[in-house]
Formats: C-alpha cells, sequence, structure tokens
C-alpha cells in the first residue's frame, strides 16, 4: 500500500489529488445523491430530477405555471382582458364609440322638431343694393376695356412711329380709332362675365338639356320676335318726336353714335345686333329684375326698376326714352315666359330691325307730328293687346284631359293645339287599352 501523505508536510504545494480523480476536488462541492456535481441550494423537488423555481408552482392541475394577473375568467383557459368585455351578444368586444347603428329621429325641442340651421339669405335691403350692382359693373366693364384698349394703341402708335410727339398730337384720333373695338371688346366680356354671374346666382341646379329645347317653343319666340318689330316702330316714332320736340339734342347724340360706328362699323353692328342683346338681358331682366323681385315682392315694381335702369344705361336722353318702355315690354317676356332666351330674342329684333331695316321701312314716312304720333300709338296698342291676350290666355290655361272643341276656347292657336294634343293622347291610350 501507498503511504498516505499528509498535507501539512507540504504548505507551499498544491495538495495532491484526491478520489482516485486527476483534479482536485473542493471541499464545498461533495457528490450528493450519486451524482457528482449538484448545488447544495437547488435540491430535486417532487420526485423531478431537475429542481424547480419556488416562484412557479404549477396551479390548477396544469403543469406550466400561471401568471397571477391573468387568472382564467367565464370558463375560458385563456384569459380575458377586462376593458374588452363581449357586449350586445357579440362575441367579439366592441368599442364603446362605436354603437349599433339607430334610424334618424328628430331632436325635439318644445314639442316641435328641431331644424339645423340653414343658410341666411338675404334681406329686402340687400336685395336692392344688389339689384343696382350689376349696373355698376356694366359701367366698371366699359370703362376698364376702354382703358386698356386705348394704351394698348398708344403704345403701338408710340412703337410704329418712333417718336412720342406724333402720338400725342394724334391722341384724338387713336381713342377715335378705338371706340369700336372697345365697344365690341366690353360687350363680349359682359356677355361671358354676368351669364357665370347668372348661372352661379339663379341656375341651381342646371338645368338639362332636354329642358332647355323643350322650352324652345313656337308661340314665345314668334311673340318675342313680333313685339321687337312693334318696339323698334315705336322707337323710331319716340326718336321723331324727340326731334320736333329737342332738334339740337337729337343732332349731337346721332353725331355721336355715328363716331362709334353704329350701322357703318362691321364690329359695333357685331356687337348691337349679337352681343348687346346676350349681355345687355343677362344684366338687367337676369340679375337685376331677379334681386329686385326679392327685394320689392311684385313684379311690377321689379320690372319698373330694371327699364329704369336700362334706360340709364344708355347714357343719353334720345334713347333712354324708348329704352325705358322697351325695357317693360322685354321684363315681361322674361317674366311671362320664364326665361330670359325669349328677351333676347326680342332684343336681338329690335336692333336687327333698327340696324338694318328702320331706313328702308320708315325712312319714307315724312317728320311731323301727325306720323309720329301715329308710329308711337299703333305698335304701342298692339303691343299691349299682344301682353293682354298672353296674359288672359296665361290665367285660363289647364292641364286638359278631355277634347277641347273650338266653341269652348277664346282664341284659334289654343284650339289648334291642344285639340291635335288630346287627339294624340286619346289615341295612345286607346291603343294601349287594346294591346292590353
Amino acid at each position: 500500500m501507498e503511504e498516505q501523505q499528509n498535507p501539512q508536510q507540504y504548505p507551499n504545494q498544491t495538495p495532491p489529488p484526491q478520489n482516485n480523480y486527476g483534479n482536485p476536488q473542493q471541499q464545498y462541492q461533495q457528490p450528493q445523491n450519486g451524482y457528482g456535481y449538484q448545488q447544495q441550494y437547488q435540491q430535486p423537488q417532487n420526485g423531478y430530477g431537475y429542481p424547480q423555481q419556488q416562484y412557479q408552482q404549477p396551479q390548477n392541475n396544469y403543469g406550466y405555471p400561471q401568471q397571477q394577473y391573468q387568472q382564467p375568467q367565464n370558463n375560458y383557459a385563456y384569459p380575458q382582458q377586462q376593458y374588452q368585455q363581449p357586449q350586445n351578444n357579440y362575441g367579439y368586444p366592441q368599442q364603446q364609440y362605436q354603437q349599433p347603428y339607430q334610424p334618424y329621429a328628430p331632436q325635439m325641442q318644445n314639442g316641435y322638431a328641431y331644424q339645423p340651421p340653414q343658410k341666411k339669405e338675404p334681406g329686402r335691403v340687400a336685395n336692392f343694393f344688389l339689384s343696382l350692382l350689376p349696373l355698376v359693373g356694366f359701367f366698371a366693364v366699359q370703362i376698364l376695356v376702354s382703358v386698356v384698349v386705348v394704351v394698348i394703341m398708344v403704345f403701338v402708335n408710340a412703337f410704329q412711329s418712333g417718336r412720342t410727339q406724333n402720338v400725342m398730337a394724334a391722341y384724338e384720333e387713336i381713342v377715335s380709332a378705338s371706340i369700336p373695338v372697345a365697344t365690341a371688346l366690353a360687350h363680349l366680356v359682359s356677355a361671358v362675365g354676368f351669364a357665370f354671374w347668372y348661372r352661379l346666382s339663379f341656375q341651381k341646379p342646371r338645368p338639362a338639356p332636354r329642358e332647355t329645347v323643350q322650352k324652345l317653343r313656337p308661340e314665345p319666340i314668334l311673340m318675342g320676335l313680333g313685339l321687337g318689330i312693334l318696339m323698334a316702330v315705336f322707337s323710331s316714332g319716340t326718336a321723331g318726336l324727340e326731334t320736333l320736340l329737342f332738334p339740337r339734342m337729337v343732332e349731337d347724340t346721332y353725331a355721336m353714335l355715328e363716331q362709334s360706328g353704329i350701322g357703318t362699323n362691321y364690329m359695333v353692328i357685331f356687337a348691337t345686333v349679337i352681343l348687346a342683346p346676350i349681355g345687355e338681358e343677362l344684366i338687367f331682366r337676369g340679375l337685376t329684375m331677379k334681386y329686385a323681385e326679392k327685394a320689392f315682392g311684385r313684379f311690377w315694381a321689379a320690372n319698373l326698376l330694371q327699364a329704369f335702369l336700362f334706360g340709364v344705361a344708355h347714357m343719353n336722353w334720345v334713347q333712354g326714352v324708348y329704352a325705358f318702355f322697351g325695357g317693360l315690354v322685354l321684363g315681361w317676356v322674361a317674366h311671362h315666359y320664364k326665361s330670359v332666351v325669349f328677351s333676347m330674342i326680342m332684343h336681338f329684333a329690335v336692333n336687327s330691325f333698327s340696324t338694318f331695316g328702320g331706313d328702308y321701312a320708315l325712312g319714307w314716312i315724312p317728320v311731323n307730328f301727325l306720323s309720329v304720333t301715329l308710329l308711337i300709338v299703333i305698335p304701342a296698342a298692339l303691343a299691349v293687346g299682344l301682353i293682354s291676350w298672353r296674359t288672359a290666355a296665361a290665367k285660363k290655361r289647364q292641364l286638359v284631359q278631355e277634347p277641347v272643341f273650338w266653341w269652348g276656347k277664346a282664341n284659334p292657336i289654343d284650339f289648334f293645339t291642344r285639340s291635335c294634343y288630346n287627339k294624340v293622347i286619346i289615341f295612345c291610350k286607346r291603343g294601349m287599352g287594346k294591346c292590353q
């Protein structure tokens, strides 16, 4: 046997190996339960070879620990969050701000259903001032366009001549030459600009093209053309009476009109016959009369106001007098047929007859009190008769369901149109009845 060595014999050396192992073994790590390495603080528990942590004990007969703050609820193995409980018998939680849809029920206040606040319409005073605004805009467009055209022509002449003195000497000629261009351009800008204004103010929603075509019936078109010719003759008679009473004023006015190119310049003729009826009707029978009706509440008051402003827009007494009476008739046409299209047709007839046919049709008549009186009275009487006739017919007009006989109506036009309409309707109804 080998002799056991005492460790105290070698104080400065490593102790020899113990227990037949090549490496030394610390005293506090002695083998336990047949295992070579085992820590004292991790003893096997519940018959398992691996230690379990004390703070994760199995609960509810499950091998895996459960956290204390997530206990099963409502017999479910998985925890549910407290703030998402099922609502309204649905398995999935609903958010509080998404309640089930309920049909709209008006709120009641003091026994009456609550109505949401609507956009406040302008009052009578505001509508009165709005009725004056189109005329102010018309004057502003004419002044602005005239200034722009004159400035452009001055610069063009200065660039061509190369001398400013020549331009200043010919300034009056430049202004006179710019009048036709400025007149045509001002009417064009007015027609386009006021068309947008009228569309945005009184044409909501926009009518369908089919409805617009249906309004173009023969009766209002013929009525507009006829009244236009009558008012052109009336204007010639009024101008003749003014010539007898104020000859100097009439001569100055006609000289100014000739200088502006009315009747001689093609651009001015186009503006007078085509553009002026469109722009002026949108201004006076469209915007001005609509706002005036809201201000006064009566058609006759609105018609008087727009006719007066229409006369003022001509800026001379000779044209302003007969323009006032013509404006009254134009206002009736627009109001009766509920469209400015037919007043445009009448305005077109007046300007066309005065520009092209006035001298040929009425130039042979001598200017005296008898002739001018007849030229005023006869067309005025015919115009009043036509207006009265159509106004009375409009009041009696009703939807006809039975055949209309000629002895039951006051005029042959209603008899012809309505009898044809009734015959077509009755024929269609009988045909459909046989097919059924």
